[in-house]
């Protein structure tokens, strides 16, 4: 099968150069043998372009077919003859080195998608692309003509450079728009787009006849021409803008080699002015649309930090004041737990108020640190080591069919941090990609100098920053929710799947760490980005382990994850037990007549048991009648049945602490009350 999609692959780009070729030759054709071939032919050659805005997205592994389809095509519009053989050869490969050298800067320096929506990537797009790209090729092609064909040299150059630059100036940006469309846009956005595109094309071309026919000035034209764009740029968006921007070039275009409009005069100055108008008009337009663009955005993040803010504020008034009283019936349970008798009845019923008071308190923890009310004491931490734990907490917890891949490196990361709120972080992000992903999540520590990302909570943080990148190959996430994703209490999920508190802690940690979180997402995947600033220290060194809990007491632990199995065992053993791990509970229920009641503990994870814990609790405790068990699993229902056990319960996610504490407390129960 994997043969078959390979050839598959390989059949269809084979298909997609031949057809670039195709197009490439059809669209340059026409200008060769333009008759003012001296100016206008760099203009309507659209042909550079084109193959530009194709290759931009594509991976530079899979350009060389499709170069090798762009030398043939040029090729093939030469005469090749005995006196031009060399020049054609010459711009053959000239027109080659220009499409992968524009497709090649496009890509890595200013965005590899293609998208052109910020400020900073359409400026870094008109310096690296229209002036430096095409400025250098401009120069080896006015040397290739002046040396073979004596031709003046710096009329050449102009000619190229000003009339290619024009064309990737105005085309690139069109192509790119129309091949991808933005994941954060609704139907309705869309339809939208698409109709201020086809009003604003509608627009131009009225415009651009009525010039022609009545013969109005270059002022009046270029006058009508900067309303119409500047209004498509305002309300219909960057694509539409793009769109309608090409469009006017190519019936200026048009019109002037047919002789029509304001630029169809006799002077050698008319292409000049035409090709001036096309790139300032061009530049305008884009400009105003991506200002445009940014400021909603703003203002978009604006209203969503004051909603934001305002459910915080009245969250964290609340949970703050329910964590008072949680922790008032904590204190008068554990005041009647003291008073009682140690064989009363009545102590299970007041442990499990124990055990509900203490899950409580953990839910106005996470509300608090949702309402961006947690705790502010930094320290400078390794980066990694806390990704590190969060993955292999997330992989103890991840649904099976799905594998979680870490690209740890071997750099380190200070960021000054607080571990658990980080820790907790990290895992939510993990765990929802988990939930959404088909088969695979990956994630990543890398710089965020050169992201282009905007981030939907938070601020770039100043300087150097690094970023956590959490990214799944799920169906990606509708655009009707995007805005509300961070929002406390808002859940996808059906009713009780969820508490709607998982993203609003990871936007409440990243603002807390003067950072933020930018998301990413298509129906092939979704991507979530966690930057946080970086730290001038040394990160500190990790936490001495705790004093062992035990005194070699066994403990036997059934779990089927190998990697959970093999964490809690290390623990155990760092806590003084002498763990004695399996994957089966039948394989347990095997060495357990061996050890001859010689196991103190069982640990295990009732969310992988293919057994019953109850029952596996009642047939060890045959052979073991003084043995204490721990249920563990990320399901709140496991209370009833760690009850039926006699069993306590370590809800998941944990770390040694929380097991050393669970071990501690059911290794200390009375006997008759297990």
């Amino acid at each position: 099968m994997k043969t078959m999609a390979e050839a598959a692959t390989r059949a269809r780009a084979l298909l997609q150069a031949i057809a670039l070729g195709i197009v490439y030759y059809l669209l340059a054709r026409p200008a060769v043998h333009l008759e003012s071939a001296g100016t206008l032919a760099a203009i309507a050659w659209p042909a550079p372009a084109s193959a530009i805005a194709f290759l931009w997205p594509q991976p530079p592994r899979r350009w060389l077919a499709f170069l090798f389809a762009i030398f043939v095509a040029v090729a093939a519009t030469g005469d090749f003859s005995a006196d031009s053989w060399r020049s054609d050869l010459g711009f053959s490969l000239l027109n080659v080195f220009e499409v992968a050298l524009c497709a090649w800067l496009g890509q890595r320096y200013v965005d590899a998608s293609g998208s052109l929506s910020t400020i900073a990537a359409l400026v870094r797009f008109l310096v690296l692309l229209p002036l430096a790209a095409i400025g250098l090729t401009a120069i080896l092609g006015a040397t290739l003509a002046a040396d073979l064909g004596g031709a003046d040299w710096w009329r050449e150059w102009r000619t190229l450079v000003v009339g290619n630059g024009v064309a990737v100036l105005v085309l690139v940006p069109a192509l790119l728009a129309g091949r991808a469309r933005p994941s954060d846009t609704s139907h309705n956005a869309r339809h939208a787009e698409h109709m201020s595109t086809l009003a604003g094309c509608l627009c131009v071309a009225a415009i651009l006849a009525a010039a022609a026919a009545l013969h109005l000035s270059e002022e009046v034209q270029r006058g009508a021409l900067s309303l119409v764009l500047a209004a498509i740029a305002i309300y219909g968006g960057l694509s539409a803008a793009a769109a309608t921007v090409g469009a006017a070039a190519i019936l200026g275009v048009c019109l002037t080699i047919l002789h029509l409009g304001p630029y169809q005069g006799d002077g050698s100055n008319s292409p000049w002015r035409l090709q001036i108008d096309m790139a300032a008009l061009a530049m305008l337009t884009f400009f105003v649309a991506v200002a445009t663009r940014e400021r909603r955005q703003l203002a978009l993040r604006l209203e969503r930090a004051r909603r934001m803010e305002s459910l915080g504020l009245l969250a964290g008034g609340v949970a703050h004041d329910f964590k008072n009283i949680l922790a008032a019936v904590d204190g008068y349970a554990q005041i009647a737990d003291e008073r009682l008798p140690e064989d009363s009845p009545a102590r299970m019923p007041l442990r499990e108020v124990q055990t509900a008071s203490a899950r409580g308190r953990d839910l106005t923890e996470q509300i608090l640190l949702a309402a961006r009310r947690g705790d502010r004491v930094r320290e400078v931490l390794d980066l990694a080591s806390i990704v590190d734990e969060a993955v292999s907490l997330a992989r103890a917890l991840g649904r099976n069919g799905v594998v979680i891949d870490y690209e740890a490196g071997t750099q380190t990361w200070p960021v000054p941090a607080h571990r658990g709120q980080l820790v907790r972080a990290v895992l939510n992000l993990m765990r929802n990609a988990c939930l959404a992903a088909r088969s695979r999540v990956v994630v990543r520590i890398g710089s965020a100098e050169s992201t282009a990302q905007s981030l939907a909570v938070g601020d770039m943080p100043p300087g150097t920053a690094v970023l956590v990148e959490v990214e799944d190959d799920g169906p990606g996430i509708p655009a009707d929710h995007l805005p509300h994703l961070f929002e406390p209490f808002y859940s996808t999920r059906p009713q009780g799947g969820g508490t709607g508190l998982g993203l609003a802690i990871v936007a409440g940690v990243a603002c807390e760490h003067q950072g933020g979180v930018g998301i990413a997402t298509s129906p092939s995947g979704t991507r979530f980005r966690l930057v946080l600033p970086l730290a001038a220290g040394t990160p500190a060194a990790p936490a001495a382990p705790p004093e062992p809990l035990g005194s070699g007491e066994t403990v036997m632990l059934v779990d089927s994850d190998p990697v959970s199995r093999e964490r809690c065992e290390d623990w155990l053993a760092e806590l003084g037990f002498e763990p004695l791990g399996y994957a089966e509970a039948s394989e347990a229920l095997a060495q357990a007549a061996d050890l001859q009641g010689g196991i103190s503990l069982l640990l295990a994870d009732v969310d992988r048991l293919y057994m019953d814990g109850a029952e596996l609790a009642a047939r060890l405790r045959e052979q073991a009648p003084a043995l204490r068990v721990i249920l563990c699993s990320s399901d709140p229902d496991v209370v009833m049945l760690a009850r039926a056990a006699r069993a306590t319960v370590l809800p998941k996610p944990f770390d040694r602490e929380a097991l050393g504490r669970a071990a501690g407390s059911a290794l200390n129960t009375p006997k008759d009350l297990t």
